[in-house]
């Protein structure tokens, strides 16, 4: 529909100084309030004002105030082209108003967001140095057992084992029930010397007597790497520190043994020639019990 078939044509003529003036006296000219045109337009009576009087620092950003310009020109019936060139004009010479981010929505943190990333590296150098400090509090602190306490096979191999005297008492062993006495070397009768040799020749023979020697030796082998600890009665450490695959530890010196195990499953534990469960004596993977007994004078 045109202007002509609405009424008289009363857009401005010529240039437009003020695109606000020329608004303001189109709206007058048909008689109708700022607050009449801001109903009609569902917009606040304050943009209307703000528009009139060319304060376009209060108003929203530049393709809004055009957008309103265009609105009510349409319903005061008036051209808004030399309006809006007008508005472009003077907007050019104006400085560019500050952001307001007040309005502005908030920015997304994404993923990879510069902020995202320098947590990141700080959480991560921050894992590295207490791993470092915890290694450091743990593995530099080892103190290595005696030399005389500890055999390491890899370094030096065991001399083979000889049988040594008899001691000077006797075992009961039990067999179907009734038991039957070893006699020592102090209890056995003296022979004749034509016989001497025998005798000699039969105690030579140990391969089918019990092992009489007491031995209190502890084997620690491994399969892969793990954690061994071991203590004497009185706290003090026999064997401290990080095994290697397939190392083997021996401990000949203390009746009686405290252990803490690391990585059970890879560890093979005997004890005066048996083999030791760790499974009964594991919790997540780490196993401690004891070996042995303290002797009562050491208790003393």
């Amino acid at each position: 529909m045109s202007a002509t078939e609405n009424g008289p044509d009363i857009s401005p003529r010529g240039p437009i100084e003020s695109p606000g003036r020329a608004l303001a006296i189109a709206r007058k000219s048909q008689s109708i309030s700022p607050a009449d045109l801001a109903i009609r337009l569902r917009l606040d009576t304050k943009i209307i004002m703000a528009l009139e009087r060319d304060d376009f620092e209060n108003l929203p950003a530049p393709t809004f105030i055009k957008g309103y310009i265009r609105s009510i020109a349409k319903e005061l019936n008036i051209d808004s082209h030399a309006i809006l060139e007008s508005y472009a004009t003077q907007a050019a010479l104006e400085p560019p108003p500050l952001a307001d981010f007040s309005s502005r929505a908030p920015e997304q943190i994404r993923t990879n967001s510069t902020i995202i990333k320098s947590i990141s590296y700080g959480l991560a150098a921050t894992l590295i140095l207490l791993v470092a400090l915890w290694w450091q509090t743990n593995y530099q602190n080892y103190e290595a057992p005696p030399p005389d306490a500890i055999v390491d096979h890899e370094l030096q191999p065991k001399p083979e084992a000889r049988p040594g005297p008899l001691p000077l008492y006797s075992y009961d062993i039990v067999e179907d029930g009734q038991p039957r006495s070893i006699v020592t070397s102090e209890q056995a009768p003296t022979l004749p010397d034509d016989e001497a040799p025998v005798a000699m020749e039969a105690l030579e023979d140990t391969s089918n007597l019990p092992q009489l020697v007491e031995s209190h030796a502890l084997l620690i082998s491994t399969t892969d790497e793990a954690w061994v600890e071991v203590y004497d009665h009185a706290g003090n450490k026999l064997y401290f520190g990080l095994t290697r695959k397939g190392q083997l530890i021996e401990i000949d010196s203390e009746v009686y043994y405290r252990l803490t195990l690391g990585n059970a499953d890879s560890i093979s534990l005997q004890y005066r020639g048996d083999d030791i469960d760790l499974s009964l004596h594991s919790t997540n993977g780490v196993a401690q019990l004891e070996l042995g007994t303290v002797a009562v004078e050491e208790e003393q």
